[in-house]
């Protein structure tokens, strides 16, 4: 193997591995996913934990939901674990998007080509913005339902604000 290549290939392994991480957090730490579990925080209520199954957890203690009630809980989670999955999808383009540039820096690839590739990736991460956004608004479309259904939920009803979802669709665009 020669130097360039083993110069980019420790360049994309590098950050790939940086991407590769097991947790997201959200909304200034309101919102975290860690081993599987989504955990709300808010100031002055205990941290309300969701499994993947629907299983809420307040203070340690289970809360009983209806069939309804555990189907939005379900969502909940899907929802912040789709925004995970796109954050990790994003920076693993992120990674290609460095790697080919030092690719093609390396090769003697022209300005012009240079540009057509940085393109390409920055219209596949708007597009992946757009889904965040997108997963932002279920959330905070779950989150409404759930504080209206759920006693319990109600003091994690603010976690996600319109103005978040707001402000996301804002960054998207701009």
């Amino acid at each position: 193997m020669n130097y360039r290549r083993s110069i980019t290939l420790l360049a994309l392994c590098t950050a790939i591995s940086a991407c590769n991480t097991a947790d997201t957090t959200m909304m200034d730490g309101g919102i975290t996913l860690k081993d599987n579990i989504v955990t709300l925080h808010v100031d002055g209520a205990p941290d309300a934990l969701i499994d993947s199954n629907g299983a809420l957890q307040i203070g340690g203690q289970i809360v009983p939901t209806t069939p309804a009630q555990h189907g939005l809980l379900m969502l909940y989670f899907q929802n912040v674990a789709d925004v995970h999955q796109t954050g990790t999808n994003m920076g693993k383009i992120g990674a290609n998007i460095g790697a080919k540039a030092l690719k093609d820096s390396l090769d003697g690839k022209s300005k012009a080509e240079k540009d057509r590739n940085a393109e390409a990736g920055a219209d596949q991460l708007k597009s992946l913005s757009q889904n965040i956004c997108r997963d932002e608004a279920n959330i905070k479309n779950v989150q409404d339902q759930l504080a209206a259904q759920l006693p319990a939920f109600k003091p994690y009803g603010n976690v996600v604000s319109v103005g978040d979802v707001e402000d996301c669709k804002k960054d998207k665009d701009d």
